[in-house]
Parts: structure tokens; sequence; C-alpha cells
């Protein structure tokens, strides 16, 4: 079935884009306000803040240069804003606050800490971020009939805040949110067979986004400028010994984000290219037709003899498994290992998946019991680890490659 759409009212209260925000949902009871701290202290007609609500504190972190959020709630929101904050004393300074409250008044104390616990706990899990609260808070007990009602607030929220210019509870681009292939939606780079940068890529509304899991390339051409090695250097932190990257990063451009794989003068648009080897320009312009050399066919190939498949192998937390490539999906093949632990970042359609195998008693004492079909590389790879993983750079020729983990 179709997702249906949804109306979002924007109501700018004091008649400009720079001032107070009001947003609502059709047919939510909720309400959100958007409000500079410089006119936190004229809000005095809004009595609904006056109310329980939860509230988010958004700000730049000078260390990092990274947007911050502090997720709180309050019986007396207003109230609650126009005092100091912990975390201010480090000399962090907060320069906007969203708050959501429920005129009707349904939004009691238990309710708003279960909301504060829910919304730092996603702020953690999608790292978009910094999180300014010093420790986490506690999670109400509520009836569950409850709680249902509040992951549907929490949904809302999710959909609202956007509007409101903070993607601050939006995955990041390596995090599958379903079990469906996404592998169409992604990019590729290879240089020099991958010895000179090997990673996967990803186009959204907020930049060109180099996904975790990718191989940067530790050297970097001496004709390179500063602002590509300022880049390196401030993201050194999360590129391990093997050149590993460990979280995404988003960049302004393709050929940007290429010349930070690859350390050198790179063309993005060429040299980006999806599972069919098209060019990312091709793409763009529609041009999606193959070079004659390079031709493929879209449907799926006749399943191979099993002598003639290239077997592919991946290590990772002491487990080893091989497969091979099988049409548009990955089969892993019987006798691989099968993680018993699972990544708390593992997603939530990973986790599924993996119990869906051991209840099918496909496996069975941690190894697969039979050869097994993945729609994706990368759902192949997280089964295996337990975790989010690139199928792309986990799954390799090589018998004995590192462990990556």
């Amino acid at each position: 079935m179709p997702s249906l759409g949804k109306s979002i009212n924007l109501y700018l209260m004091d008649g400009t884009a720079s001032g107070r925000w009001q947003a609502s949902l059709s047919n939510w009871n909720g309400m959100a306000y958007k409000i500079p701290r410089s006119t936190l202290k004229d809000c005095s007609d809004l009595p609904e803040l006056n109310t329980p609500g939860v509230y988010f504190l958004f700000g730049k972190d000078d260390d990092t240069g990274k947007q911050f959020i502090y997720v709180g709630e309050a019986d007396d929101t207003l109230k609650r804003l126009l005092q100091p904050h912990t975390f201010e004393k480090d000399d962090s300074y907060w320069t906007e606050a969203v708050i959501f409250v429920t005129p009707d008044g349904t939004l009691e104390k238990g309710r708003v800490k279960y909301l504060e616990n829910r919304f730092y706990t996603i702020a953690a899990e999608t790292k978009r971020y910094i999180i300014k609260n010093g420790n986490t808070p506690p999670q109400s007990r509520i009836p569950k009939q409850i709680r249902d009602l509040l992951e549907e607030f929490i949904i809302n929220v999710r959909l609202i805040l956007p509007a409101l210019g903070h993607k601050t509870f939006e995955p990041l681009p390596s995090s599958d949110n379903d079990d469906v292939d996404t592998e169409g939606e992604l990019l590729y780079f290879s240089r020099n067979k991958g010895k000179g940068g090997n990673a996967v890529g990803r186009i959204t509304s907020d930049g060109f986004w180099v996904l975790k899991g990718s191989y940067i390339c530790p050297e970097l051409a001496e004709y390179i400028g500063n602002g590509l090695r300022k880049m390196r250097e401030k993201y050194a932190g999360i590129i391990d010994k093997s050149g590993i990257l460990q979280e995404d990063i988003s960049f302004g451009s393709p050929s940007y984000a290429a010349m930070f794989v690859c350390g050198k003068s790179s063309n993005g648009t060429l040299e980006w290219k999806n599972k069919d080897n098209v060019p990312l320009k091709a793409l763009d312009t529609g041009e999606e037709t193959l070079p004659k050399t390079e031709k493929k066919r879209r449907t799926a190939p006749k399943e191979p003899a099993a002598n003639d498949v290239d077997i592919l192998h991946m290590s990772v937390k002491n487990v080893s498994a091989t497969g091979y490539i099988s049409g548009d999906g990955f089969i892993v093949c019987k006798g691989s290992g099968f993680s018993a632990a699972e990544t708390k970042s593992c997603p939530s359609w990973i986790r599924k998946l993996r119990s869906r195998l051991i209840a099918d008693g496909k496996v069975k004492d941690c190894v697969f019991a039979e050869d097994v079909y993945f729609k994706s590389l990368s759902a192949a790879a997280g089964c295996v680890a337990g975790a989010s993983e690139n199928g792309k750079i986990m799954w390799s020729r090589q018998k004995d490659q590192a462990h990556r983990k």
C-alpha cells in the first residue's frame, strides 16, 4: 500500500522567518514551536508553553564545528527554558529551542519522561549531532497502550523536525531502515583496483555522503590543497589504522568526496558509478546506456554451475563466511559462520532477519545449515556479522583477508 501524504502547517508567528515558528500536523493534537533564544522571553503570549512538554536545544560546538542538541522535558516547559542548564557551564551556547506540547494537556510527567529518554536514545543512535546531555535520561514505566500512543507521537515529531531545519533523528545514509535492497541508490568509487581508495557513497538532500566501511587511501598527493588536508585532519579520528572509515561523512560535491577518498584529483561525476558501472554524470542526465564494451543485461543471469561461481569471503568478529553473487542478489554458502552477538547499533531489520533465519532452521548453532539467498551483499554481510555492514567492502576474493573489526 502506498504511503499517504501528510500536511504540515507552518505559521511564522512574528511575520518573519527569523522569528518564532509554529508547526502542526493534520489530524494530530501535538504542537511544535521553533523559538530563537533571543525571543524566548517574549513568549508570555503562548500559555500552552507553560504545560508539560519535551524540548530540544540546538547550537554549534566550537571544538568540532558540528551541531549539538540537548534533549529535555519539563512540567512547565517555558519556565524551564528560561533557567540555566548544566551543559552551559562549559560555555556551550544554545541558539534555538524546538518545543513539543499538546494544548489539551495530555502530556503529563510520566509521558514526557518517556519521550525524553526515547529522543535521547534515537539521537545517540543516529549520531548526526553532538549530544550535550550529561547522562542518559531514565525511562518511566507506562502501560503498553500509552506507550504505543507515544511512539506515534515520536513518529510525528520525526516528521515535523526536518521541516523546522533539523534532521537530528534521521538515520545516516549507511543505516538501512528496511529489509529491502537499497543498493540501487548506492554509488561506488575505486581507484587502482581499490588500493588507491575504495568507497561507497550516497546522495541525499543534505549532501554527498561517503559511507562508513569505505577504504580511505592514506597518501595525499603533493599538489592537494590545504582545504582537503584539513578535512583529512578533521576526520582522522574516525579512520582506523587500516584506513577504514568508521562513520558516514557528508561533502558538498561528489568530486570533493572522491578526492577525500583517493587523496588525488578526481572528477567525481565520472568516477562515482552505480552497480551497473554507469557514471554519476550519465545518471544525472538520464543517459544510463553503458558503452558497448560494458553493456550488461538488466535481467538476472542464469544460475552458474557450482564450479563457475566466483567465491567471495568475509571474516569479522572471529566469524568467517563464504558466498557468491547470484543474479541481483547474493547467496551465503552452507557452513558459513553466523555471529552469536549483535552490535548495539545493529539495525532492527537485520535483527529481525537474523531471528527469522534461526526460527526457520536455516541457521543452527551459529552456522548456516543451508545456502541462503539475500537481496544484497550488505544484507548478507550484516546477517553474518550481526551489525550494519557495507557488503561491497566486506566481501572479498581474498580468502585470508584481515579481520575488519
